[in-house]
C-alpha cells in the first residue's frame, strides 16, 4: 500500500506541477541594472581584503562561489576557501548619512514563507524568503541584511511589491559596505526543526536548511524576458563528488523536485546516488543496486589543493582518499533524515551488505530519510 502511495504522490507532483506552473522570468531585486550593461564593479559590493601584504577591494568577492579567503595552492595558483552562497547587490541611492534607501523587490512572484524581524537572531540580519512555484517544484529566493521590511508571511508578491529597504543588519556588516544579500536555492528538508540539535531561531527556512544556486546565472538568462527552465539549468552544473545513500523511505528533496531524480518509476532501487556540485548543490539523482547503512563517498574530482577548501569543508583529503569530513556527513544526513527511520534505530542496526531489504517502500526515487542563518562577512 505504501508502494502504492508514493508511486501516486510522484505522479502527481510532476503531473500537476507541469500543468499548475510555469518556467519563472527573473527580475533584478532592486534598480541596481549594472550587471546587464557589464559593470561588475557598479553591481556586487567589494570585500575589504589583505592578501600577501596587498589590500584590494575586489567586487569578485560578493558574487557566488568559493570567492572568500583567498590562498596560494601548492602550484602556485590563487584558490579561495569560503563559499559565498549567494551575490552582494550595491545599493544605488543613500541618505545624507549614507544609509542605503534602495527598495528590494521579489525576483519572481511568489508567496513570502518566512520574515525574520530580528536583526539579532540571524547572520543575515532581518531577513525575507520567498516561495516561487515551478513546473519542477518550489524554489526560494532569501533577501538578507535589511533595514526594514514590509510584508509577512502568507503574503502574496509580485516582482512589483517592496519587500523592505536595504540595510547592513547582519555579522560582519557596516554602513559603507551596505548591499542586499541575494540567495536562490532549494529546501533540504521539510523536517529541518527535528533534525536541527542546535538552537533553531529561524525554523524551516533557518539558512543551513536553504541551498544555493548562482543567482546570476538566473538572472542574466532572463536578462531580455526570456523564461528559465530549472531542469535546463541543472543540466548545466557540473558534478564535483558523488555520494550513496540507503533508501530507506521518500527523500523529501525529491517529493519536491522528482526532475532530480534520473532512474525509471515503477522500479525499486536499492540505495541512491546523490550527484552535488563542488558548492554542495545537488544536480542529480540515480538509482543504485548496491545496499549501503551509510552515506558512502563513491567519487570525487581532482583539484590542486585539499578537498576541503573547495568543498565548503565538506569533503577532506586530496580525490585519491577522499572522506567525509564531520560537517560534510552531518550534510548527507539531513537529507536523509526521516523521524523514527533514519538514522536507523539502533536495535535494527545490524550488517544488511548481503541482505535485500524487503519491506522497504518500492516509490523508485525515495530514500530515507546547521547552520543558523549565516555568512558574515569576509575576504
Amino acid at each position: 500500500m505504501q508502494r502504492i502511495i508514493w508511486q501516486i504522490l510522484l505522479l502527481m507532483c510532476s503531473l500537476g506541477y507541469a500543468q499548475a506552473a510555469h518556467d519563472l522570468v527573473y527580475r533584478l531585486p532592486t534598480l541596481n541594472d549594472a550587471l546587464f550593461r557589464g559593470d561588475n564593479d557598479g553591481f556586487y559590493m567589494y570585500c575589504d581584503r589583505n592578501f600577501e601584504g596587498v589590500h584590494s577591494q575586489p567586487w569578485e568577492a560578493g558574487t557566488y562561489g568559493m570567492v572568500r579567503n583567498p590562498f596560494r595552492a601548492s602550484n602556485g595558483q590563487i584558490m579561495y576557501s569560503r563559499m559565498h552562497e549567494g551575490i552582494d547587490i550595491k545599493p544605488l541611492y543613500r541618505d545624507d548619512k549614507g544609509e542605503p534607501l534602495d527598495r528590494i523587490r521579489p525576483v519572481a512572484p511568489g508567496k513570502v514563507v518566512h520574515v525574520n524581524n530580528a536583526p539579532g537572531s540571524s547572520n543575515y540580519g532581518r531577513y525575507v524568503v520567498v516561495q516561487h512555484r515551478v513546473p519542477e517544484g518550489y524554489i526560494y529566493s532569501l533577501y538578507a541584511h535589511l533595514a526594514t521590511v514590509s510584508c509577512e508571511p502568507g503574503q502574496h508578491v509580485g516582482t512589483g511589491n517592496v519587500l523592505g529597504i536595504m540595510g547592513h543588519t547582519g555579522v560582519g556588516l557596516n554602513r559603507v559596505r551596505s548591499h542586499l544579500h541575494l540567495e536562490i536555492g532549494l529546501l533540504i528538508n521539510s523536517d529541518y526543526d527535528k533534525f536541527c540539535s542546535a538552537e533553531n531561531k529561524q525554523g524551516l527556512y533557518n539558512g543551513l536548511n536553504l541551498i544555493g544556486f548562482n543567482p546570476t546565472d538566473l538572472l542574466m538568462l532572463s536578462k531580455n524576458g526570456d523564461p528559465v527552465s530549472l531542469t535546463r539549468y541543472f543540466q548545466t552544473l557540473k558534478e564535483h563528488y558523488r555520494v550513496r545513500v540507503p533508501r530507506v523511505g521518500t527523500m523529501d528533496l525529491l517529493k519536491r523536485h522528482p526532475f532530480l531524480y534520473k532512474g525509471k518509476r515503477g522500479i525499486s532501487p536499492k540505495s541512491l546516488d546523490i550527484a552535488f556540485t563542488a558548492a554542495g548543490v545537488p544536480i542529480a539523482v540515480y538509482p543504485s543496486n548496491v545496499i549501503v547503512r551509510t552515506p558512502t563517498l563513491i567519487s570525487c574530482k581532482a583539484m590542486p589543493t585539499l578537498q576541503q577548501n573547495c568543498t565548503v569543508n565538506r569533503i577532506k583529503n586530496s580525490s585519491k582518499d577522499a572522506a567525509f569530513t564531520r560537517s560534510g556527513l552531518r550534510y548527507i544526513e539531513q537529507y536523509l533524515w526521516l523521524e523514527g527511520r533514519y538514522p536507523f534505530p539502533e536495535q535494527t542496526q545490524h550488517d544488511e551488505t548481503n541482505t535485500p531489504s524487503t519491506s522497504a517502500p518500492s516509490d523508485p526515487s525515495g530514500t530515507g530519510s546547521h547552520r543558523p542563518g549565516r555568512k558574515a562577512g569576509s575576504q
